[in-house]
């Protein structure tokens, strides 16, 4: 008799079989047909061994797929913003277009996530965006990296990251787009981590339940880096660290970065240091009556490339050839200036459909400079439609001096409201 297959299914099956047939047989040992009848039941057998077979190889082709998973989200939305007007900017030769109005319905954005487990001790993770971007609908690549796990903890918690991923600095940083309460980012985190990814290597430690510390090796220039794209104009790498005290009901964690970057000028390079010091910390609680809520803040301080000061660049023709060159008398080190910034949010759940969260924020490129700081104001409500859609509504209220022509300086009319709805999937 054939080996019974070890398939629970067609184990069941075998034995539904015998039962049938074994009947039959024991009453055909006294007939002429017994010869045909146990022919008959061999048969059987053997379909089914074939059938086991099957179930076998499909098992086995679920399984792979089992290993490979998919995620992401779409986020929709609609804005009103202050600053808006029916009017179009021509400017420069060839005529370059600038649109006034902030009145639209755009996609922000549209993730889908691969992540691939081939072992308990190997991942592979590939994410990707599309949103829009003027007419065009531009598909970018967000994260791709491998992250392989340690051997020697059963549950494999110390993990190596090699890739394109988030920089593992402070806390807003890391934290998913679709998970935030309010539709954007504070201005501090994106004007220091624009894009919130680089190319580099990180080491994940989960020293204890409570303790985990992260140290990260990258280019630098981030994935948004509109100099060098992608590339690293140093061979000097960016050194990242944070260390993560998690209690529970309170967390709290330190971020430091040191690294460099150049200023590309002719005849000669400028090098500036960027440097960056972070600490963060969060607050958890339960209502009886409404909810969950939390509190949330964020601070950072340090060194870093000016936008504004980088404006002492001056670009001059000569022969066709545009040449950038220092403006006389200005100091290359001034080109990087001492910052600070942050954020402090407020988040509560009323009930299992509705959210509200406010948050106040700052943010000076330049600690030297008066009439340069960024503040901003941000309230909004949630609702949860079902498991996976969300609806928001926002209100965006940014204060920054503008010169006037008397000399001084006013706030001008930019309030901005969002309304957006987002699935994941």
């Amino acid at each position: 008799m054939p080996d019974v297959p070890r398939s629970p299914a067609a184990r069941f099956l075998i034995l539904a079989v015998l039962a049938l047939v074994t009947p039959c047989a024991v009453r055909a040992q006294s007939t002429p047909e017994s010869p045909a009848t146990e022919a008959s039941a061999t048969e059987a057998l053997g379909r089914i061994e074939g059938m086991s077979e099957q179930l076998q190889t499909l098992q086995s082709d679920v399984d792979k797929l089992k290993r490979f998973k998919f995620s992401g989200y779409v986020q929709a939305r609609y804005e009103i913003g202050e600053t808006s007007s029916d009017t179009v900017k021509s400017a420069g030769s060839p005529a370059t277009l600038t649109l006034a109005n902030r009145d639209r319905f755009y996609l922000r954005r549209a993730r889908l996530k691969l992540t691939y487990d081939p072992t308990s001790r190997s991942h592979a993770v590939l994410y990707l965006n599309g949103a829009s971007t003027g007419n065009t609908l531009n598909i970018t690549l967000l994260e791709a990296y491998v992250s392989l796990l340690d051997p020697w903890t059963t549950d494999h918690r110390h993990q190596l990251w090699v890739g394109q991923m988030n920089v593992p600095f402070g806390w807003e940083v890391e934290r998913s787009s679709s998970a935030r309460e309010l539709p954007e980012r504070s201005r501090a985190e994106n004007v220091l981590f624009p894009g919130e990814r680089d190319r580099g290597v990180k080491l994940v430690n989960p020293w204890t339940p409570h303790f985990e510390t992260t140290l990260g090796v990258f280019n630098g220039g981030g994935t948004l880096d509109a100099t060098f794209g992608t590339e690293d104009p140093t061979r000097a790498k960016d050194l990242v660290g944070r260390a993560r005290f998690s209690q529970g009901r309170f967390d709290v964690a330190v971020s430091g970065y040191r690294g460099s970057t150049l200023v590309p000028l002719t005849g000669g390079d400028v090098a500036l240091d960027k440097t960056r010091f972070g600490a963060d910390a969060q607050a958890y609680w339960e209502l009886p009556s409404a909810g969950g809520g939390s509190l949330r803040a964020e601070w950072y301080a340090g060194t870093q490339p000016n936008a504004d000061s980088l404006k002492t660049l001056v670009v001059a023709p000569t022969s066709g050839n545009p040449v950038t060159l220092l403006r006389a008398g200005a100091d290359p080190s001034h080109l990087a200036t001492e910052f600070h910034g942050g954020y402090v949010m407020w988040a509560q759940n009323l009930g299992d459909q509705a959210q509200l969260a406010a948050r106040y924020e700052f943010f000076d490129p330049d600690d030297a400079v008066e009439h340069d700081q960024f503040e901003r104001l941000s309230v909004g409500a949630n609702f949860f439609y079902d498991g996976t859609t969300r609806l928001t509504l926002a209100y965006d209220i940014p204060r920054t001096d503008l010169r006037n022509a008397s000399g001084g300086y006013d706030d001008p009319s930019d309030n901005l409201w969002t309304f957006q709805v987002q699935l994941r999937y």
